[in-house]
Parts: C-alpha cells; structure tokens; sequence
C-alpha cells in the first residue's frame, strides 16, 4: 500500500489566527470551571465515603455529602 503524501494537498486557510485564539479563549475561560468541579468530585466522594461508614446508607451519604460539599449546610 503505497502512503499518502497529505501535506501535498494541505491548504492554509486564511482563518486560522482567529480561530486558533478563540479556542484559546475557551479554554482559558473552562479551565477553573474544570478545577471546581474536581474539587467537588473529590470532596463528594470523600464525604459520602465518611458518612456512609458512620451511617451505612448509600442514599443518605451521597445526598448529603453533595449538598455539603456544594456549600449546604
């Protein structure tokens, strides 16, 4: 099978500047969404994992591990 010479046919498109800085944009914008919300996965799961050994409930962990963790008291 004989390879494909892809950069022969690749086209620069006049675009790609704003493009590239949009997305850029983006992601710089998401990334402390992302850091809080991990923040709230493992606080979750800590929780629920501390009131489920003192209260052996499932329900009851994971309901108010989440609302502790999401600042409810």
């Amino acid at each position: 099978m004989r390879k494909k010479n892809w950069l022969k046919s690749f086209r620069l498109n006049i675009h790609a500047p704003g493009t590239g800085f949009a997305l850029m944009i983006l992601v710089l914008t998401q990334i402390p969404v992302g850091i809080k919300n991990a923040a709230e996965v493992a606080c979750i799961g800590q929780t629920s994992n501390k009131i489920w050994k003192s209260e052996k409930n499932h329900a009851d962990a994971n309901m108010l591990a989440v609302q502790r963790c999401n600042g409810r008291n």
